[in-house]
């Protein structure tokens, strides 16, 4: 049988049969509490997301804005010299070619370059 340990008791159970298990479950009111939870963490989060959808909707037109309003600037302060003769365009080069610009001219008064 071995020695003998005064200091030990003896085993009176497995040690596997002392482990103590906890509910499966958890109670009704406790799953509906955590169910508030969650559903109040997803509200927060949404109405973040909104918030963060309508700030950068808001910068992208504010943007765009601006950009149109370059863009308008830009075409005001142009020079342009209309071509009427389209056989002159045949006769340009490439170079000549690429700073030519479609543009509508109607009901603005044109600019002439000053030589």
């Amino acid at each position: 049988m071995g020695k003998v340990r005064p200091w030990k008791a003896p085993q009176k159970s497995r040690g596997t049969s002392n482990i103590a298990v906890g509910k499966i479950r958890s109670s009704w009111d406790q799953r509906l509490q955590q169910r508030a939870e969650r559903a109040a963490v997803l509200a927060a989060q949404k109405a973040v997301d909104e918030e963060i959808r309508t700030q950068k909707r808001a910068e992208r037109e504010a943007r765009e804005a601006k950009e149109k309003k370059k863009e308008e600037n830009m075409a005001r302060g142009q020079q342009y010299q209309v071509i009427s003769d389209t056989s002159k365009i045949k006769k340009m080069s490439k170079k000549q070619l690429r700073n030519i610009k479609k543009a509508d001219t109607s009901g603005v008064k044109p600019k002439i370059l000053s030589k």
